[in-house]
């Protein structure tokens, strides 16, 4: 149970009667109610409230569930006096009093940041409905209905939607308490909330909405208890925040991760009896200067060699250093002629860097031409070279390439996924050797000249396979990771969970060690169960 689930558990039992214990010698709620009922009369005949149509009896049939010896429901106007603030808009000055309304009430504040000021003489004709008090608690009436909030600063001030809860004397209730209750009710209210386009909720419904009195001793228990175990669900947040973040930043670091071990040799073990890539680097280069002989390459000016200044780690055994210009054959895009574009579905597919969409697989463009100028043949990896630069695809078809893209076409047998998890953890590399003003972009020679740790053949079909599969279970982490949990079938609180072990774990999610002893107890106290 997440901390906002067992925030409304507790406020849930709390005004059930089912927090704290019951005290026999605590006055009744009934006598409360008669003491409230006589200030109020006394307010109506000294004309400082005005009488209004009785409030109509509590029926059976509205009665929710069964309340604790010494309680009583009560409409909510016959427990506090329910006004509401104006409606209509007063005409906004530079220098006056604050004007609250539903936007400005959160998380049981009240804001006064970019608050509307009223003239005085509004302020006074408002007052005379409404005068607000340290002590009375505020409640959005119309837009984000709820959203509770004590009134706790003498600064003077008037509200507009907003309802106003004044208790008719002093003893009336404990402010928590009521506090508390408004916070649970405020999504049954927004749930028969009236309004089309906005909703709200009426002062009549206010007035006759049913609220759960206990005795005045046992409000002050409960508002006690709950305030504590707030505070510990605060405490149970935080820890609950900082695993999201930590699952978040592992959904997203992983796939790194596993990525710069595999081109590091380190996440599969390597086999002696493979065959060293030194002999496939000869063989690719004998395979090249054929290619070259029959005038299917381009010869190309030598590539430096490798120094040991640009090695950056040491690989294993069977493993060489190259350059990534040795092992594959590259096609630099070339946009076609402008007016060849088209999105008619004739012609050639075209790409350009910005078709990237972080897949593997290239998606298909909805831009074609009827001239293509670089044509990519199927199975070529694709690099963006302008940004965004260094995102890799693989083109299952033929495609024409624009000049955001170079093709990367292996030699030989080396494995092409092989190549394209390299390429692919490559990206920062390449953007840190990216160039220009106006946009990024890196050059072809840039890209010959990357060096690149080939492995033996076999080890890189064994690396391929392995990282095809942890990169499964990185995307199903994710999608767990954003499916909302469902609650729909959790046992109602308390009785959730048998063994304390698992109550402490179900509350903090499984994870605990953020929590203090304080917390830890009085999770498992609030779940006990009678023996």
């Amino acid at each position: 149970m997440k901390a906002s689930e067992l925030r409304k558990s507790i406020l849930q039992v709390a005004v059930q009667g089912k927090l704290v214990p019951q005290d026999k010698n605590d006055e009744p709620a009934s006598e409360l109610l008669k003491r409230i009922q006589a200030e109020k009369d006394e307010h109506i005949k000294a004309g400082k409230l005005k009488r209004g149509r009785p409030l109509p009896p509590i029926t059976g049939d509205e009665i929710p569930y069964d309340l604790p010896e010494g309680w009583v429901w009560c409409r909510l106007n016959n427990f506090c006096d329910v006004r509401d603030g104006t409606h209509d808009t007063p005409k906004y000055v530079s220098d006056g009093f604050p004007l609250i309304t539903s936007k400005n009430l959160s998380d049981g504040q009240i804001s006064f940041e970019n608050v509307k000021l009223i003239s005085n003489e509004d302020f006074e004709a408002i007052s005379q409905r409404s005068k607000v008090d340290i002590g009375d608690i505020l409640f959005a009436m119309i837009g984000s209905i709820g959203n509770p909030a004590v009134v706790e600063s003498s600064k003077p001030f008037a509200i507009k939607n907003v309802a106003l809860f004044k208790p008719y004397r002093q003893d009336s209730f404990i402010t928590k308490y009521f506090f508390y209750f408004l916070e649970l009710e405020q999504e049954q209210m927004k749930r028969i909330s009236s309004g089309g386009v906005q909703s709200f909720v009426s002062l009549n419904f206010l007035r006759n909405y049913l609220i759960p009195v206990p005795p005045l001793a046992e409000q002050q228990r409960i508002a006690s208890k709950v305030d504590e175990l707030m505070a510990l669900c605060d405490e149970l947040e935080a820890a609950e925040n900082e695993q999201d973040a930590l699952e978040k930043h592992l959904a997203e670091d992983l796939p790194e991760s596993i990525l710069q071990s595999a081109v590091q040799g380190k996440l599969v073990p390597q086999d002696k009896n493979d065959e060293p890539a030194s002999e496939l680097l000869k063989r690719i280069q004998a395979e090249k200067t054929a290619l070259i002989k029959a005038g299917k390459l381009k010869k190309e000016k030598p590539l430096p060699p490798i120094t040991e200044d640009e090695i950056p780690y040491n690989l294993p055994d069977g493993w060489v250093w190259c350059r990534l210009g040795e092992v594959n054959n590259f096609i630099m895009g070339q946009s076609p002629a402008g007016n060849s574009v088209s999105t008619d579905n004739q012609g050639l597919e075209f790409h350009q860097g910005k078709s990237f969409y972080g897949e593997k697989y290239l998606q298909k463009s909805n831009q074609f031409t009827s001239s293509p100028s670089k044509i990519a043949p199927p199975n070529s990896i694709l690099l963006a070279v302008r940004a965004p630069v260094g995102d890799v695809n693989i083109a299952k078809r033929e495609i024409c390439i624009g000049r955001g893209l170079c093709a990367v076409r292996p030699l030989g047998t080396i494995n092409i996924n092989f190549m394209f998890y390299w390429l692919q953890a490559q990206k920062q590399n390449f953007v840190l050797k990216a160039t220009g003003t106006t946009f990024a972009a890196i050059t072809g020679e840039v890209v010959k000249n990357q060096l690149l740790p080939l492995p033996p053949l076999a080890e890189q079909q064994r690396i391929t396979a392995k990282v095809d599969e942890l990169m499964t279970l990185c995307n199903e982490l994710k999608q767990v990771g954003d499916l909302p949990i469902d609650y729909s079938n959790v046992v109602p609180f308390p009785d959730a969970v048998k063994t304390a072990a698992e109550r402490v774990a179900m509350a903090a999610r499984g994870n605990v060690n953020n929590l203090s002893a304080q917390a830890k107890q009085a999770i498992e106290d609030l779940f006990a169960e009678d023996e």
